[in-house]
């Protein structure tokens, strides 16, 4: 994805129907900035632009609390949402575990460079924000979409549209998201060509599951072939949160897959703990639960290859139903 490219996308975008003079005028400016900023003459810092989108009273604060939905890192309410701590704070947040070598090498930094982006002792400029976001969650362009209308923007256009129809097959076939990680897998690719039937055993499922899987997923954009082997166009992370229903569904679906796995003995670590505590515990539990989910989404973010497709289901729930709501 050209990150730059995107965002002087993004910032035309931004300004609506004013003038560059204008928008310059409305953010404050004597100058002509908006101009600097489309032409990729002068790339803004990201703060700069979440004051812009502040200023043209846009929610910036609500859209970082839906992408870290259900509930942002505690962290984020200490700062002004469009203060560059608030940026290296929303960075730190989507870091998780990965090393600053690891994050370095994806962005083509040095190690040093992105501590100091994610200390705050360097504001960071809306195109490296971009690749940041992208490289850290793969999430960058539901965030985007906060702020403006991405199927408009040509440098992301074609990605949008791919990641919308990823999400239109799991709302009808759950298996389409399990089904695609097998793609990704070296021993897929290792094959001399696709064997029908490989996924399904390997899943547990039938071969025509897993063949009308395949259809949906080549009917979606999402999946192609190239004469040997089926391939992913490209793989994006699922954001439900903007469909809670179909959230639900894939929820229900692969707690039932665990359940099923739990009643015959299979392969995997189940564990659970029914307990009582005060509700400053159950705050700090809730707290460490989405803590342990964003790291782990980082951490599946980075893999650099992939030898197996797992499945992690995180459940919190009250038994006292009726006296009090855990917020989870």
């Amino acid at each position: 994805m050209d990150y730059q490219q995107l965002s002087q996308e993004f910032l035309r975008a931004l300004r609506g129907a004013r003038s560059q003079t204008a928008f310059s005028r409305r953010l404050g400016y004597s100058t002509n900035v908006a101009y600097g900023w489309e032409s990729g003459r002068r790339a803004p810092n990201t703060s700069e632009v979440l004051r812009a989108a502040a200023r043209i009273r846009l929610d910036v604060a609500g859209a970082f609390e839906r992408f870290f939905h259900p509930r942002p890192p505690p962290e984020l309410s200490d700062y002004e949402a469009t203060s560059p701590a608030y940026v290296a704070a929303v960075l730190r947040a989507m870091r998780g575990t990965n090393s600053m070598q690891s994050i370095a090498d994806r962005v083509g930094l040095s190690r040093p460079a992105v501590s100091r982006i994610l200390s705050g002792k360097t504001e960071v400029r809306l195109p490296l924000f971009f690749q940041l976001v992208d490289s850290m969650t793969r999430r960058l362009l539901d965030l985007m979409s906060d702020f403006v209308d991405v199927s408009q923007l040509p440098a992301a256009g074609e990605e949008w549209q791919r990641i919308e129809a990823v999400r239109h097959p799991a709302s009808q076939n759950p298996l389409s998201d399990a089904v695609s990680r097998f793609l990704e897998l070296d021993e897929y690719a290792a094959q001399a060509g696709h064997i029908p039937g490989w996924i399904a055993e390997r899943m547990g499922i039938s071969q025509e599951d897993e063949e009308r899987t395949l259809q949906d997923l080549e009917l979606a954009g999402i999946i192609r072939w190239d004469g040997s082997h089926w391939r992913l166009e490209k793989q994006r992370s699922i954001d439900t949160t903007r469909n809670p229903e179909l959230g639900r569904r894939m929820l229900e679906y692969w707690t039932e897959r665990s359940r099923a796995r739990i009643a015959s003995a299979g392969d995997g670590r189940f564990s659970y703990l029914v307990f009582g505590c005060d509700d400053a515990t159950l705050t700090a539990i809730n707290d460490l639960r989405l803590r342990f989910y964003r790291e782990m989404r980082a951490l599946v973010a980075a893999a650099p290859t992939a030898s197996r497709v797992m499945v992690a289901t995180v459940h919190l729930y009250p038994l006292d139903v009726g006296t009090g709501d855990t917020n989870t």
